[in-house]
């Protein structure tokens, strides 16, 4: 072992990232007449999360460049924008979810109008607009979960047990666990609900940048 191998092996990353399912999002916003808007979308009924409201994204694929390609894809795909019309103004983080994705968010315009935009509706079932500065002055509820671990998984249909006691491990891992609290944001906008993912990506961005 070298250690000027170690040196540049060494880099400031995620550790486990391959572990994880590993995604993009777009925080899409918009300028209409002067003012900022984020632009939302309710999920169709017919896929994963539907009727959830959340920013364009999804999965990592190998075709791919790298994680702004994947948000650049993803919103040209669910929200039928061309490529030329979204700008990319930067990225805001990556976000951990205890569920074992990671998300890599980033912060974009949407250069043309509303109207021109053709969404999915495989995908997405509408589209919300809603000011940026609403969410500046409408602080989100804060409620609290607690993520339980389960030592077991789903192989072809069946339940497959984590072998705790074969490994000799205490015994708090041979039965589902408890991890921390966390809290969970929540912002109510007329009779829509944005939490979870979504409303932490809107926190973030209002508390960072506006």
């Amino acid at each position: 072992m070298d250690r000027e191998k170690i040196r540049e092996k060494l880099n400031d990353g995620i550790i486990g990232r391959e572990k994880n399912f590993n995604s993009a999002v777009l925080a899409s916003i918009i300028e209409i007449d002067g003012e900022y808007n984020f632009i939302l979308e309710k999920r169709s009924k017919n896929i994963s999360q539907g009727g959830e409201i959340s920013f364009p994204g999804g999965g990592w694929e190998k075709t791919d460049k790298n994680f702004e390609d994947t948000a650049i894809r993803e919103t040209v795909e669910e929200l039928g924008v061309l490529p030329k019309n979204i700008e990319v103004l930067g990225k805001l983080g990556t976000l951990i979810i205890p569920a074992g994705v990671l998300i890599e968010v980033y912060v974009g315009e949407i250069l043309c109008r509303v109207e021109d935009l053709n969404i999915n509706l495989k995908e997405v079932e509408e589209i919300l607009i809603i000011p940026v500065d609403y969410f500046r002055d409408n602080p989100p509820k804060v409620e609290k979960i607690t993520v339980q671990m389960h030592p077991h998984y789903e192989l072809d249909g069946k339940r497959v047990k984590f072998p705790a006691k074969y490994y000799n491990l205490p015994e708090k891992y041979h039965e589902p666990w408890n991890g921390r609290e966390r809290e969970v944001y929540i912002y109510e906008y007329h009779k829509e609900v944005i939490w979870g993912i979504t409303a932490d990506i809107i926190y973030e961005i209002i508390n960072k940048i506006i």
